[in-house]
């Protein structure tokens, strides 16, 4: 349940809550990492509103008036969450601070008033780690908007690139954030598909879902492949978008296609399996990139297709699936990635009729959902939000192909997906507050000595 916070400029050093929230003993109040004493009352004259003296308010750095949370310690009242969005890449103007990226922050900011509590984006020059505040921007009704406030209760994390995400700058100040103060940080770090695949490999019920994939790329592995599967893909370990992205086939000869600087497919033709890996080994960085077994996949008007599913942990802290979409390979490409020349469907428009497509949204779901549970028992990092790529073979068996912790947007472009993309802007909020609440009241539960 969230409240209306209200700043009262008569009362002083008080705090009123509902009775129903059976305030006892506090002697506090809290906003994000900041703490002041107080006297906390209760009134049964309140239902759905909490007053907060303006000294207090102002004590707290508590930017405006909005609907939030209350979290009760024997000690505090919290008032929240705040919520810090993390990324990299500010402008210097307030209408645009980060760029071509500020429209998609600007609505997932706005799913703070279908949640509840504070939501601000910054990233490492916001941080006055001398007095514990951060200089964030807020999405308000008036726009973009620049509030000091104290360091989040979360940290959702939205840095937009691997290069970023290694700087020292950034890792420094994650770990500070997670080891000083115990902000908990969920989607801490873009994954790694030969990492992603060796834990899942692990998982009995994840392994059924899994292409055969190694990450010593030789000329063995290539015949090896090729000789038991017929196609296979070397792509970066590292790698999204579908970038240097090569399929190999073993045909009368080994054919390798590609997509060249220009963006333009090449399909090359090899003697042996050592000249393909010669080939790749003067044009990749093989040790960075994995082989996987290639899977005949379902056709839809003659072009493969592969389905992107996002699942998002909700408010209670438990994967749904908030969107699937089918996206269809575009003519000649190697991949069914946007940039490629692929196309998204809803799966009304794949499968027309109603009975097949609950089946198959039944499948890709529990699918979705299993290798969500198996990946977050096999990590040891919060994750709040994936994104994967998955197939249905011409057999009709489910594969993974990819699972992003930073899934891109593109397929939200289609005008039939408006409710999925509002669903997974407001999921990653809905989960911040189930990980505020429980590293105020259940340190231990994300802890654990």
């Amino acid at each position: 349940m969230t409240y209306t916070l209200i700043i009262d400029e008569q009362q002083t050093n008080t705090v009123i809550l509902p009775a129903t929230l059976q305030a006892s003993r506090q002697t506090s109040a809290a906003f994000g990492s900041l703490v002041t004493p107080c006297r906390v009352i209760s009134s049964p004259r309140l239902v759905d509103r909490v007053i907060v003296a303006h000294d207090v308010a102002r004590c707290l750095s508590i930017p405006f008036a909005a609907d939030v949370h209350v979290f009760l310690t024997d000690e505090a009242v919290h008032f929240g969450p705040l919520v810090g969005i993390l990324t990299a890449g500010f402008t210097k103007s307030l209408h645009r601070p980060v760029g071509s990226r500020s429209f998609f922050f600007a609505k997932l900011l706005a799913q703070e008033k279908q949640v509840g509590g504070f939501a601000f984006l910054f990233g490492a020059p916001h941080i006055d780690w001398e007095n514990g505040m951060t200089n964030g921007y807020f999405y308000t009704e008036r726009g973009w908007e620049r509030h000091t406030v104290p360091l989040p209760n979360v940290v959702y994390n939205r840095l937009p690139n691997r290069r970023v995400e290694k700087e020292e700058t950034f890792q420094t100040m994650t770990k500070t954030l997670q080891t000083t103060y115990g902000i908990p940080i969920f989607n801490g770090c873009f994954f790694n598909k030969w990492d992603i695949y060796r834990r899942l490999a692990a998982h009995p019920k994840a392994q059924p879902y899994l292409p055969a994939t190694s990450a010593h790329v030789t000329q063995h592995t290539i015949e090896q492949f090729l000789a038991r599967y017929r196609e296979a893909y070397i792509k970066p370990a590292d790698g999204s978008l579908g970038r240097g992205i090569y399929h190999l086939a073993k045909k009368n000869a080994y054919e390798c296609r590609f997509r060249d600087e220009s963006g333009e497919i090449q399909t090359v033709l090899f003697p042996t399996a050592m000249a393909v890996w010669h080939h790749l080994l003067a044009h990749a960085p093989l040790h960075r990139y994995v082989i996987q077994q290639a899977v005949p996949l379902l056709a839809v008007n003659g072009r493969p297709a592969d389905f992107r599913v996002h699942v998002n942990k909700n408010e209670h802290g438990i994967w749904q699936v908030s969107a699937i979409a089918a996206k269809i390979a575009g003519k000649q490409s190697i991949t069914t990635h946007m940039n490629s020349g692929g196309i998204v469907k809803t799966l009304e428009e794949i499968f027309p009729d109603a009975a097949e497509r609950e089946i198959m949204l039944a499948r890709l779901s529990d699918a979705a959902l299993t290798l969500s549970r198996c990946l977050d028992e096999a990590s040891e990092t919060l994750i709040g939000e994936i994104g994967f790529d998955l197939g249905v073979d011409q057999q009709g068996r489910i594969w993974m192909f990819e699972a992003n912790s930073k899934p891109g947007r593109s397929i939200f472009k289609h005008p039939k997906l408006k409710d999925a993309d509002e669903r997974t802007a407001r999921l990653p909020l809905a989960y911040a507050v189930h990980l505020s609440k429980t590293a105020i009241t259940e340190p231990e539960a994300l802890w654990p000595c």
